[in-house]
């Protein structure tokens, strides 16, 4: 399962339920489409949320085979992209947290470095600049953005976060605010 680069769409909320349903029945067809229509979101996401790709195909494989397992265990279908985004969130600051320990107890290494990309230096300039002031936000703004960004509404932040709506739509103008103030500081 390799998390790759596809536009995809936010599936349509009542045919994304029903293909829920039977993903969770053991319908291997549906759970491949399940794989299908969120591995690049979900590659997307958890490229935003670590800064950098080289642990993402893995961290993409460990959600998705999560996820997998943890179908028959979702009481409401309807509610499954929260629950998907939430699983993707804790695996980002599992393994956030297992490498601040690792570099405790382990050499630099600069082989496992992220190799140069070379894209148009200006675009690269922006994206880097965003990337770099993403990860100065918390990992909770930071997963709010992400959520907004990938179309998931207030109401299914607030359920995968176990919050309220007002709290999020707070917590949101916020890091949107903080994002900004660091982007204008930047410049």
């Amino acid at each position: 399962m390799e998390c790759t680069a596809r536009n995809m769409e936010k599936p349509d909320p009542t045919a994304l339920t029903d293909l829920v349903r039977q993903a969770q029945a053991g319908n291997m067809s549906a759970q491949n489409e399940l794989i299908v229509a969120y591995q690049a979101r979900l590659a997307g996401f958890v490229y935003a949320m670590l800064g950098r790709s080289a642990p993402v195909d893995d961290l993409c494989q460990d959600v998705l085979i999560k996820m997998l397992r943890g179908l028959p265990r979702l009481l409401e279908p309807s509610l499954f992209e929260p629950w998907f985004f939430r699983l993707a969130r804790n695996a980002c600051i599992d393994h956030t947290r297992r490498e601040r320990w690792r570099r405790m107890f382990v050499f630099f290494d600069p082989a496992t470095d992220d190799p140069p990309v070379f894209v148009d230096t200006e675009k690269r300039d922006r994206v880097e600049a965003l990337l770099a002031l993403l990860q100065r936000l918390s990992a909770r703004d930071r997963t709010l953005l992400l959520m907004a960004q990938e179309g998931l509404s207030l109401a299914e932040m607030a359920r995968a976060t176990g919050t309220t709506t007002t709290t999020i739509k707070t917590r949101l103008h916020r890091a949107r605010e903080r994002l900004r103030e660091l982007y204008e500081k930047r410049t």
